[in-house]
């Protein structure tokens, strides 16, 4: 078992480096693309229409694919208040817990959200650059998959630990 939990740290290590290229480098399009809009608005007087079309599918990717990227390392919003106050084995079965009910997140992105990017996207383009809305909603399963991926690797040994943790946590229980 150590042996699978070193290889799939390793692979979310790949995983979570490459999304984090992906979503800076579609943060700087984005900032891009808005600075294009912003100075073609502020020079001339007319707003270039297709830049908040851009801006709508970059922000998704952006926002999907770091919410997912950023499970591992416990970036989402958390209570650490009971931390202090339980031991390694409490901090182990508080992410067993938490794993199961993200688990569930990561159902209903990745389930729903390619449903809707299926149904939506056949029929629906975007207005002014007739892009299909597919592309859109599939930032939603997309980073639902990566959060299902992340979340598996905070349970297993070998985990990225939260600074606060560090000091509680040095070994996962077995």
């Amino acid at each position: 078992m150590r042996r699978f939990a070193e290889f799939y740290q390793r692979f979310l290590d790949l995983i979570e480096k490459a999304t984090f290229a992906v979503a800076m480098t579609l943060t700087a399009a984005l900032f891009l693309v808005t600075s294009l809009g912003i100075i073609t608005e502020q020079t001339t007087g007319n707003s270039l229409v297709w830049t908040e079309e851009i801006n709508n599918l970059l922000f998704a990717w952006i926002i999907f694919l770091g919410a997912g990227a950023i499970a591992r390392r416990g970036g989402h919003i958390g209570v650490d208040l009971i931390h202090g106050y339980i031991g390694p084995r409490g901090l182990y079965a508080l992410r067993v817990l938490y794993a199961a009910l993200a688990m569930i997140v990561v159902f209903v992105m990745v389930w729903y959200g390619h449903r809707m990017a299926m149904f939506v996207g056949r029929s629906q383009t975007s207005l002014y650059l007739d892009i299909s809305l597919y592309y859109y909603y599939l930032s939603i399963p997309a980073g639902g998959v990566i959060f299902g991926l992340m979340t598996i690797g905070t349970i297993l040994p070998g985990t990225p630990k939260r600074e606060d943790e560090l000091s509680q946590l040095e070994e996962i229980p077995e």
